[in-house]
């Protein structure tokens, strides 16, 4: 058994200047988004540009030293890493079979290890999407709840547009790169590889996930839609009241005179 480790960085990586860089401290080919490293027989890594390394036999001295080199061309690197683990083997049964996160593959070509690598690298790009919006749930949290409770949030017109802008950017955000979820085109090219990829990303559930992941966003939405109705209304309330003071104004005015 081998083990595959993926982990997720950064945002995205600076792509061409990372090419650029691994080429001269090693060999590497570029296939699209993924830069492909094999320093050694059986060992490969695979980049790929939004942020997500895939490593296959790996030792962890050589692991951190190409975490180190990526971080140097990341793009908003995250301050935990986000990891999956697996482990492989070649089997005499043809096709893919996984169990106990355990991959059984009939072959372990450069371009069968791609076509796995890319269900991995769209699973843990995924659970870094699911972290932020986890987070960023914690953080609004307060919000419905002030609401469900006073009826109004205690919070000033400039401090409820930053809680806004706050949100907003989170989810655009995600929404931005949702696309990296989408059946890659390495596989409409080499269809001949598409059930270990789909075999993988049915175990890893990307689909469903990327379902419960779009139904927070919209609770996101709903949220902000609620802080904009909050806005609104504290708004127009003042605005009421500001009319109200200067008729009492006029109205004293003209019995004055």
């Amino acid at each position: 058994m081998n083990n595959i480790r993926a982990l997720c960085i950064a945002e995205r990586f600076q792509f061409d200047a990372l090419y650029e860089f691994l080429s001269r401290q090693t060999h590497a080919a570029r296939m699209r988004n993924v830069i492909v490293l094999a320093p050694d027989e059986g060992v490969h890594a695979f980049l790929f540009d939004y942020g997500v390394c895939v490593l296959f036999q790996y030792d962890y001295e050589s692991e951190k030293r190409l975490i180190d080199q990526l971080r140097t061309y990341a793009v908003n690197p995250l301050a935990a890493l986000v990891e999956e683990e697996l482990e492989f083997e070649k089997t005499a049964e043809e096709g893919i079979r996984i169990r106990n996160d355990l991959i059984g593959v009939d072959d372990v070509s450069e371009l069968t290890l791609l076509s796995l690598s890319h269900a991995l690298a769209q699973s843990t790009k995924l659970a870094s999407f699911e972290s932020s919006i986890e987070e960023t749930i914690k953080k609004t949290k307060y919000i419905p709840e002030t609401l469900a409770k006073k009826g109004s949030i205690s919070l000033s017109r400039t401090q409820l547009a930053r809680e806004r802008g706050r949100v907003y950017l989170e989810k655009s955000h995600i929404i931005l790169q949702f696309n990296l979820l989408d059946t890659p085109e390495f596989i409409w090219e080499y269809p001949e590889l598409e059930h270990y990829y789909l075999s993988l990303s049915r175990y890893l559930e990307i689909a469903p996930r990327a379902t419960v992941l779009k139904n927070r966003l919209e609770v996101i939405q709903e949220l902000l839609e609620m802080m904009a109705d909050e806005q609104k209304h504290s708004h127009s309330s003042m605005l009421e009241w500001i009319i109200i003071i200067l008729i009492a104004i006029e109205i004293g005015l003209f019995f004055v005179k």
